[in-house]
């Protein structure tokens, strides 16, 4: 047994504004009260809207719909009611101002079976009672702190045109629903009489929801007299005092996708996002991708038309160094597709450009030293693995495939204390294109992902787990699009969804790679003068071939790996246990991440087949099941120098098989089984494993395997081996037991063992308090 003692702290050495201290962080899920409005002619973003329903109301006719509680503490629900009503009273005052009556929008918001109350929907809402306008809305209480944030949309065209954010506390409730009137009546003059895009200038990001919560009457009298009322002679009374132990609102702030129309007017925007049902990503922000007319030129520029019509994601928060505030830079990313590629887009702004830290590094270096922006996919939407693509100022690419398990017990202590956020086995590598440069202030950067580079269910539409994070090293700040909590120890199901993907191509994914080598080797014979010459042509072909989108079937002849990238370099002299190279292969790293069961002991190791003459492998997932096969005749096993040495010029042939099923979110139970045979010798290996995601922060990992093993002597070995481990990993609290064992004869040709004859049992245990102020974080590890 063996135990450590170590006291740790962050410490953040630039200044930071201070959040509101906060005990309990509420979900950081959007509620699913999704209102129907009456069906109307659908009018796309950009078009006048000249067939919608007729109106004979003047043009600055308003519809108000009740704001949302993005805190989501029931006992601040009939504020959303109050504040529409006060903007409604407000705005009615105003000259040239007519306000559509609070129980026509209400009969309007509950009546019919349209579609979810997104902003195409609260177009039809407004056009359907005469409204030129629509106003939308939501609210978050920390405390007494306040905010609240509206937009404008144009009922016309179905664009916004403006959006409002007012900051204060519960006594200034009157003046932040002036800045709120104040800014709308801004928004429609502005519309009506254009200025030129203006960039909007913000502090702090405010989400805009899109459900609606409780209404006024549900409130606290006095404070419904004050907030709702229709005089102001007294400002808003507190809220009742929360009793101890109970949950404080406010912490993560949920944001959303800019709708069609930059928020300040510019041409830059798409459809805006909602939070949908998706399993345990149900409530997640959700972005809807923008099909795309034509394909933009992948030079780091955002100027084609494609991306003044994509889905764009501005409202970021962090992750480190204080979690769930906004964003301290801005951040735009677009996003759009067509039947072959998802295109992105991204310009990372900042306030002092001299921050920017881009430099021209190899393939996935980048994120080691420079600012990036990742993003993730989960296309399965199973909460098991995902793709992830990097790019920094300059475009340079980055690929890896993450996964959502932990491992087993062997992997001890497990307690970290820091930020940002996971990138993956770097690895795997996809074919897609890139560019990025640096711009005034900050960079831009273009990202085409053919739909062939990635693996996903063959379905119609599809919805996957999506994700957008941002590093920003000159402040050690990591922000990201779907807020991630403490609270919740997985990575995955904290990601949003991106929905709208439809008629993807069907064409099967086709790869021929033929090579051809010669060698030509020549001496000059002495006693002759002749220069007798030997040649030594080789030939070979790489096959891969997309059986469905989600199963992949390669096979390979004679492979040249001549061109594959170098082994790291590596200290051979005085080492006690063998040295590990990871697997650089084409061949062998497709589907790799399917191969592989977490341990004490890499089970599958490709590199042991060191010389194949021919392999074929199988890898993907059937509904819940993930699956893979690879069979390979290895020619190094006869290659001696001995030619009447027995086995010469003979090869061995490996079979790998694993199967896993998916029992729900981070959660599965696999087998495995491995075989080489040569010469009737032989080495298998037989075994299962599980993982089990218990609670939100609590996993359960095992695993059990056997070998046999049988030498060209004809001499029998077997061994096990076993795994377990739990572990918790919270906000706070942070502990895991684990337990390995490793028989003497336990043994793998197709595996790598770097020690047997092990047992061990480890336990480890943190607390760690998060000020996030100047100490970001501090606590004690056992």
């Amino acid at each position: 047994m063996s135990h450590r003692l170590a006291m740790c702290a962050v410490l953040l050495l630039t200044p930071v504004r201070p959040m509101a201290s906060v005990h309990e962080r509420p979900s950081t899920q959007l509620p699913h009260l999704a209102r129907q409005v009456p069906a109307a002619q659908e009018v796309p973003a950009g078009v006048s809207g000249q067939d919608s329903v007729p109106t004979d109301r003047p043009d600055g006719t308003f519809a108000v719909l009740p704001f949302i509680n993005i805190s989501r503490d029931e006992a601040d629900d009939w504020l959303g009611d109050g504040f529409a009503e006060t903007v409604a009273a407000d705005l009615a005052a105003s000259p040239g101002v007519t306000v559509v009556g609070r129980d026509q929008v209400a009969s309007a918001l509950t009546g019919g079976t349209g579609e979810t109350l997104d902003a195409a929907a609260a177009t039809r809402l407004g056009r359907s009672v005469g409204a030129n306008w629509v106003v939308t809305g939501g609210f978050q209480r920390v405390g007494e702190r306040l905010r609240i944030t509206a937009r404008l949309l144009d009922a016309g065209t179905g664009s916004v045109t403006d959006s409002v954010t007012a900051d204060g506390t519960m006594d200034e409730v009157f003046d932040l629903q002036d800045q709120i009137v104040a800014g709308l009546l801004r928004g429609r003059t502005s519309a009506v009489t254009p200025t030129g895009p203006e960039r909007r200038a913000r502090t702090e990001a405010g989400p805009l929801p899109t459900s609606e919560g409780p209404g006024l009457d549900n409130a606290p009298a006095r404070e419904r007299e004050a907030v709702g009322g229709a005089g102001r002679a007294a400002r808003a009374p507190r809220a009742p005092e929360r009793g101890p132990g109970s949950p404080v609102p406010g912490g993560l702030v949920i944001p959303r996708a800019e709708p069609a129309g930059r928020a300040d007017g510019g041409g830059l925007g798409g459809p805006v996002a909602v939070a949908v049902s998706a399993g345990v990503l149900a409530g997640r922000p959700s972005v809807n991708a923008s099909f795309a007319a034509e394909p933009p030129t992948v030079d780091g520029t955002l100027d084609d038309a494609i991306w003044r019509s994509a889905a764009r994601l501005t409202e970021f928060v962090q992750v480190a160094p204080v979690e769930g505030a906004p964003a301290t830079e801005d951040t735009e990313v677009f996003v759009a597709f067509d039947s072959t590629h998802l295109y992105l887009g991204m310009h990372a702004h900042y306030s002092n450009p001299g921050m920017v830290r881009a430099s021209r590094v190899d393939r996935d270096r980048a994120s080691y030293s420079d600012d990036t922006i990742s993003i993730y996919f989960d296309t399965f939407l199973d909460q098991q693995r995902a793709f992830v693509f990097t790019l920094n100022g300059y475009g340079v690419q980055g690929d890896s495939l993450m996964g959502g398990s932990r491992g087993g017990g062997f992997r001890g202590g497990g307690y970290s204390g820091g930020g940002g956020v996971p990138s993956g086995d770097r690895s795997w590598d996809a074919l897609f294109e890139s560019g990025g440069m640096l711009v005034d202030d900050g960079w831009t950067a273009e990202l085409a992902i053919p739909f062939k580079s990635l693996r996903y269910p063959s379905n119609d539409t599809h919805r996957w787990g999506f994700q957008v994070a941002r590093s920003i090293r000159g402040k050690d700040e990591t922000v990201v699009w779907a807020p991630v909590s403490r609270d919740v120890s997985g990575f995955l199901p904290q990601m949003g969804l991106l929905d709208g993907l439809r008629n993807l191509s069907t064409s099967r994914n086709l790869e021929i790679l033929p090579t051809f080598t010669a060698i030509q080797v020549g001496n000059l014979d002495t006693t002759t003068g002749a220069f007798p010459e030997e040649r030594q042509p080789e030939g070979g072909v790489n096959f891969k071939y997309g059986l469905t989108p989600n199963l992949t079937l390669d096979l390979t002849y004679n492979p040249d790996f001549s061109q594959i990238e170098s082994d790291r370099p590596q200290i051979e002299v005085n080492q006690r246990f063998p040295l590990f190279f990871s697997e650089l292969r084409p061949f062998f790293l497709e589907g790799q991440e399917i191969f592989n069961v977490q341990g004490p002991v890499t089970f599958v190791h490709t590199r042991t087949i060191v010389d194949p003459r021919y392999g074929a492998k199988v890898t993907g997932k059937v509904g819940k099941a993930t699956l893979g096969l690879l069979f390979a005749n290895d020619e190094a096993a006869g290659k001696l120098d001995d030619p009447s040495e027995r086995g010469f010029g003979q090869s061995a042939n490996t079979v790998i098989a694993r199967a896993r099923y998916d029992l729900y979110s981070q959660s599965h139970i696999g087998a495995v089984f491995t075989d080489r045979e040569f010469l009737g010798s032989y080495s298998r290996l037989t075994g299962v494993d599980s993982r089990l995601q218990v609670t939100p922060t609590a996993s359960i990992d095992f695993a059990a395997l056997t070998t046999q093993n049988r030498g060209v002597d004809g001499l029998d070995t077997t061994g096990s081996m076993f795994d377990g481990g739990y572990r918790h990993s919270g906000r706070n609290l942070s502990y895991n037991v684990s337990a390995y064992q490793i028989d003497p004869d336990f043994d793998t040709e197709v595996g790598f063992i770097r020690r047997r004859d092990i047992r061990r049992i480890s336990s480890s245990a943190g607390y760690r308090w998060w000020p996030e102020s100047w100490l970001i974080n501090w606590g004690p590890q056992f």
